[in-house]
């Protein structure tokens, strides 16, 4: 059998494609999931339910006569249809004829493991712009924590927490309590809210090293202890991943994929086109990661190839709200 025949019999075989699919699920940031998770729809063109202050939340008649008609619910004129994007990478395989069955498909699933991390990276990076993006225009500008010099530079009242619970109480009520509201911290976000003085205060220790002038100690929390200290108890998340913002070739320059900025927002943990969340992921359902090869235009190297089809989106604006804490920098 001929290299391109081997490579692409294996390319195409149930076990890489589902060692793709399970790859590719694995590879989605902590991030990505919480913020905007997948949201399957039947094809590529689609329909999703608009939410605006006419239909938000009116409720159905269940109720149904008998010999009656029942009410039906579905898509109205008003809502949206929406295209999947295509998206692909590849991976050069080399050698492929000097390569045992075994070690072909080894070389396979390593170039899977490679494009699927990229792929997540990527996905991340454009969700939290999406995020960002959409909501830029009624951000709450308030800072928390102190500059690099010490002193303090943006909220002269200072407890952050006032500003996240206004902001949970305001989507909380834009999607009526349908959708858990959670809250996405950016690296430098939460390193200054952790560091604030109002926040810091609420967590009195024993510890005698610890101990302040007033005689009691402070510990600062970590990202599991916020929750309790927010209106509704809402789930938190730090955002730690990091990519290189730099140009090809170009000295690598790293930063926090959201950094200074916090996130309040509504996200259904198993989200469908209908439900209000802020964010969602839509995804062809059976499948991410594609697999399949072809060779190079020289012939002289056969490729993975991995093909798929999403589109994370921002269905309701109304349900998310930026904070940005360092509204002066």
């Amino acid at each position: 059998m001929s290299a391109e025949s081997r490579i692409a019999q294996l390319a195409s075989s149930p076990l890489l494609r589902n060692y793709a699919f399970d790859r590719s699920q694995g590879a989605i940031r902590p991030e990505q999931k919480f913020l905007s998770p997948l949201c399957e729809v039947p094809t590529l063109n689609f329909r999703y339910k608009q939410f605006n202050a006419e239909n938000r939340f009116k409720l159905a008649n269940t109720k149904r006569d008998v010999g009656g008609k029942a009410t039906q619910v579905g898509f109205s004129a008003t809502d949206q249809s929406l295209t999947l994007e295509p998206n692909a990478l590849d991976f050069r395989i080399p050698n492929v004829e000097g390569l045992s069955d075994e070690d072909l498909q080894f070389s396979l699933m390593h170039g899977t493991n490679i494009l699927a991390d990229s792929a997540g990276l990527s996905l991340t990076s454009e969700t939290l712009s999406l995020a960002v993006a959409a909501t830029t225009g009624s951000q709450f500008n308030i800072g928390w924590g102190v500059s690099a010099s010490g002193t303090s530079t943006y909220d002269p009242i200072g407890d952050p927490t006032n500003g996240l619970d206004l902001a949970i109480f305001n989507v909380l009520k834009a999607v009526a309590g349908t959708c858990p509201v959670k809250v996405l911290f950016g690296a430098t976000a939460f390193r200054k809210f952790r560091s604030n003085s109002f926040i810091r205060s609420r967590f009195i220790v024993g510890s005698e090293r610890a101990k302040t002038a007033a005689g009691v100690g402070l510990q600062s929390p970590n990202i599991g202890d916020v929750g309790n200290l927010l209106f509704g108890n809402p789930q938190c998340l730090l955002a730690t991943t990091v990519y290189d913002t730099a140009a090809q070739g170009i000295t690598e320059s790293l930063a926090y994929a959201f950094d200074d900025k916090a996130l309040v927002f509504a996200a259904s943990d198993a989200p469908n086109t209908f439900d209000p969340s802020f964010m969602k992921t839509f995804a062809t359902m059976g499948g991410f990661f594609k697999p399949g090869a072809y060779r190079s235009v020289d012939e002289r190297d056969q490729f993975l190839k991995m093909d798929w089809t999403t589109l994370p989106y921002v269905t309701n604006t109304l349900a998310g709200q930026l904070i940005n804490t360092s509204p002066t920098s």
